[in-house]
């Protein structure tokens, strides 16, 4: 492997141990070692790859943006998801730990960080990455298939792994993802298990694997059952907390719901956006202020804003939330009067009101822009055929 073609990213805010890796990267051999002082500015450095980044080594403890946040960044992206990643920290705080195993990191440096292990988990990230053998080329092609919704392919380069190196938690774990994604739900279930029995770092994620199977089957003691487990181990994820919200109030448990909701909230306060998942459940558990909280949260000065409305819109008419429902179209069509799918919505919305000459105005209008509604010209026919018109 030729070192110096590859180019390292260090992140790190302490000036005098920001100078001490890059130094030794130079000892070890590599030259091409590019900086960045938080989170936020190595993300704008990967993004411009203007050099091309190989490999990250990041601090986890950082102002502005931390390396746990880079790194959830990064696999979540497109382009840089399988960028190796090494993190970099002396953190004693076991809560803060786990929420890094949660997604994939290739190695750890804990402080104070010595030349021969820089040197060694470097190398062997870079290995894996850029010269796989088999085993991790066909376990990559596997989770390639997979991000890109080819679950299918994803299950056959990943049986293969598993058949290359039997015992890999890595294997089990995305081929269990793939074999839920096709509806196989037994054979993830056994998957998730396998991943759960001999892995460390992916033991918590494949217990909430477990919980959606046991979801799914409507077995709600159970997915609570693992959930509870995956959240002493992990307490600061607050999408498991809103997935244990969503068993206890399965079960019955609304005020204990409530709690774990608000939980998730409280840890999720720095995020810029929520989900629509947090707001649907904020309505469904009558949190209201809390779901206009993260509709303001969610808005933004482009067209997004009308996707929130109409959203919000269709969530408050399912709940019979009529009059709430009509505030949040009526402001968005405010904004875009011309919309097809505002128009439509806002009309079925008057039909559930039984302003029908109202609903018709708005029908009309998405016909003039879309005479190929279907959707709108079921409608009118449902409202002809109506009784009260």
């Amino acid at each position: 492997m030729n070192y110096k073609k590859h180019t390292c990213l260090v992140v790190e805010d302490n000036l005098s141990t920001l100078t001490m890796i890059v130094n030794m990267l130079a000892n070890i051999g590599y030259r091409n070692v590019i900086t960045a002082r938080n989170g936020k500015e190595a993300w704008e450095k990967i993004q411009a790859n203007a050099p091309k980044v190989d490999i990250v080594l990041s601090d986890m403890l950082m102002p502005e943006e931390d390396g746990l946040q880079l790194l959830q960044r990064i696999r979540n992206s497109e382009a840089f998801w399988h960028l190796p990643f090494i993190m970099i920290t002396c953190v004693d705080d076991m809560d803060r730990i786990m929420s890094v195993t949660e997604e994939h990191v290739d190695a750890y440096l804990v402080k104070p960080v010595t030349e021969a292990v820089v040197r060694q988990k470097v190398y062997s990230a870079l290995k894996k990455a850029y010269e796989p053998d088999l085993y991790h080329r066909a376990l990559f092609q596997g989770r390639k298939h997979l991000r890109e919704g080819r679950n299918e392919s994803a299950i056959e380069s990943l049986e293969e792994a598993r058949d290359l190196q039997p015992g890999q938690s890595a294997t089990y774990f995305n081929l269990a993802q793939a074999l839920e994604k096709v509806g196989k739900m037994d054979e993830a279930e056994e998957n998730y298990k396998r991943c759960k029995d001999c892995s460390n770092d992916l033991y918590v994620r494949s217990l909430d694997g477990l919980a959606r199977i046991y979801q799914h089957k409507g077995d709600y003691a159970n997915a609570l059952d693992v959930l509870r487990k995956a959240i002493e181990i992990s307490p600061n994820t607050p999408d498991r907390h809103v997935d244990f919200a969503l068993q206890l109030n399965a079960v019955g448990n609304k005020s204990a719901a409530k709690e774990s909701l608000a939980k998730a909230l409280r840890l999720s306060r720095k995020k810029a956006t929520l989900p629509q998942k947090y707001l649907e459940t904020c309505l469904d558990f009558g949190m209201d202020k809390e779901a206009e909280a993260i509709l303001q949260r969610n808005m933004s000065e482009d067209v997004e804003d009308i996707v929130l409305l109409n959203q919000m819109g269709i969530v408050c008419r399912r709940r019979k939330e009529y009059e709430r429902a009509r505030k949040y179209y009526l402001r968005a069509l405010e904004i875009m009067p011309d919309d097809e799918s505002l128009n439509y919505n806002y009309a079925v919305l008057l039909v559930d009101l039984k302003e029908y000459k109202a609903a018709r105005s708005h029908l009309y209008h998405v016909l003039r822009e879309n005479p190929d509604s279907e959707n709108a010209l079921s409608l009118i026919m449902k409202l002809d055929k109506s009784e009260v018109y």
